[in-house]
């Protein structure tokens, strides 16, 4: 028997202020509740953080709220949130407690009704925010009305509770272009680029991560392994709220651009090894340390100055000055806007493509599942030879008609409609883009799944398909000999596909 899964959330207490109050001093050695920041250095995750990641600011929150909000941000540090999501809170909430504050004369939370969210919304249509923006806000107000309940010593309904603002589409823009990544890998190349930031570029390009994860590695993050080498990549986005990361570990070969890497590594490390005595005690460790060297317009550079800790923003800021000074410029002729979170895009849409599964590009990129991977991540309609029957299910888009094959499995099958109709009549059967599936319910809805899935079912029409596909593959596999990864994964494929041409020459046929 199932049972029900529950899950508990905590909301406001008035009995419980003491035990809210009693979490500052695991945040900082000297909060005080009244104060307008609350210096949380007890939470710093890692040396490459800096200070002010550890600062939560409450001075432009309506003085009517501010209660309630350090109240809000006591709770939400413990469902988990982190110092950063806390602050991006805020600055979300703010916009509208100056509405409540302005239009509506502060009420209460129990004073907010459904006539409060229709001004509201009639605010935020009228103002000039970003869509993603006035969207964020909505649904704050939500979160904040539901955590709060009770604050005002009354129970009140949550009027923002449906959000009107559609969610954001997912943007392409994200994804860097082939000829624009082409060259940026040429220019990265080059020893002129600082160490530090030609290594953090080739660690994004290969491994789809963060910027805070890679910035957060240490020193010794490469060990020797059976040959080969392991490294460690801390992750704080998956490990439930606690300060001590979860570590990834991915393994890499000393050979071709993998070689490339590591050697960067290595030097970055020895870089690194001799800057420590010239850092604070509370920074050391940290792989990303360097000498910062100011770089100029005219193309001169300062000389070298203090030792510190890289920052997300000083990987933006060369990102964007070598894109300037090496004229790497977008379809439209402007300066590429590169940033650090695009290599993730491109990171996990190019391992699609080449046909690593699911579950081995969540255990590179730190994903619990796969469906951010495919909602998110995942560009292939930027690439059209690649195979896209999950995509256009998730995006709910309809199967083209001039590629209209079936995939199910282990048996051969002429869609008939009369045996169709049967098939659907099965509980267990769905119907799929292209065909109906056996059987869902053990279903993980990956296309190199599917093909080895034994409720797969191929169309004997489309044999011409299966056979393209597996010369397809045959063919990756060799130009990607030196990348022993993707070499094994389009070997794989290119036998799935085989498999499958053989059993339909075969005459194999479901009756």
């Amino acid at each position: 028997m199932n049972l029900p899964q529950y899950k508990y959330i905590e909301n406001y207490d008035e009995q419980q202020k003491s035990r809210y109050l009693d979490l500052l001093p695991q945040l900082g050695s000297n909060i005080h509740f009244d104060e307008d920041t609350w210096v949380c250095d007890k939470r710093m995750r890692s040396a490459a953080e800096p200070k002010n990641y550890s600062n939560i600011y409450f001075s432009a929150v309506p003085s009517a709220y501010k209660e309630l909000v350090k109240y809000y941000s006591l709770l939400r540090l413990l469902h988990g949130d982190t110092v950063r999501t806390i602050r991006s809170r805020i600055t979300r909430l703010v916009p509208f407690l100056k509405f409540l504050t302005a239009a509506c004369s502060a009420p209460l939370l129990s004073g907010c009704d459904i006539w409060t969210a229709s001004r509201l919304k009639e605010h935020l249509d009228a103002s000039n925010l970003a869509d993603s923006t006035i969207r964020d806000i909505w649904c704050e107000a939500g979160t904040l009305f539901r955590t709060m309940n009770g604050f005002d010593g009354v129970p009140c309904k949550n009027p923002f509770a449906c959000n009107p603002y559609a969610r954001a589409e997912k943007l392409d823009s994200k994804y860097i272009p082939d000829k624009v990544a082409e060259k940026l890998d040429g220019i990265f190349r080059q020893e002129e680029i600082d160490l530090h930031i030609r290594c953090i570029y080739w660690l994004l390009r290969l491994i789809p991560s963060r910027i805070s994860e890679v910035l957060g590695m240490a020193i010794d993050c490469v060990k020797p392994y059976n040959g080969k080498f392991v490294l460690f990549i801390p992750t704080w986005k998956q490990n439930g709220g606690n300060m001590e990361p979860v570590l990834r570990s991915v393994h890499i070969e000393d050979t071709g651009i993998a070689g490339y890497l590591l050697d960067l590594l290595r030097e970055q490390q020895a870089a690194a090894a001799e800057l420590q005595e010239h850092l604070p005690e509370n920074k050391r460790g940290c792989l990303f340390t360097y000498r910062r060297v100011l770089h100029y317009k005219n193309g001169t550079a300062s000389q070298p100055g203090r030792v510190q800790s890289v920052y997300p923003d000083v990987v933006d800021y060369h990102f964007k000055r070598i894109c300037e000074q090496y004229g790497v410029r977008d379809e439209n002729g402007k300066v590429y806007n590169l940033t650090s979170h695009q290599f993730r895009h491109n990171g996990i849409t190019d391992r699609l493509e080449a046909g690593f599964t699911l579950e081995q590009i969540a255990d590179m990129t730190g994903h619990h599942g796969n469906a951010m991977i495919w909602n998110a991540y995942s560009h292939l309609d930027l690439k059209p030879q690649t195979i896209l029957q999950k995509q256009r299910y998730v995006l709910n888009e309809p199967k083209p008609p001039d590629n209209p094959y079936i995939l199910f499995g282990g048996r051969i099958l002429h869609m008939e409609e009369m045996l169709e109709k049967r098939l659907l009549k099965n509980l267990r059967a769905h119907r799929v883009p292209g065909g109906i599936c056996g059987d869902v319910t053990g279903c993980k809805s990956d296309m190199w799944d599917c093909l080895e899935c034994g409720h797969f079912i191929p169309d004997r029409d489309q044999l011409s398909y299966f056979e393209e596909q597996a010369v397809a593959w045959r063919s990756k596999a060799d130009r990607f000999s030196d990348f022993p990864a993707i070499h094994a994964n389009a070997l794989r494929n290119a036998d799935l596909f085989e498999k499958i041409a053989a059993k339909l020459l075969g005459g194999e046929q479901d009756e």
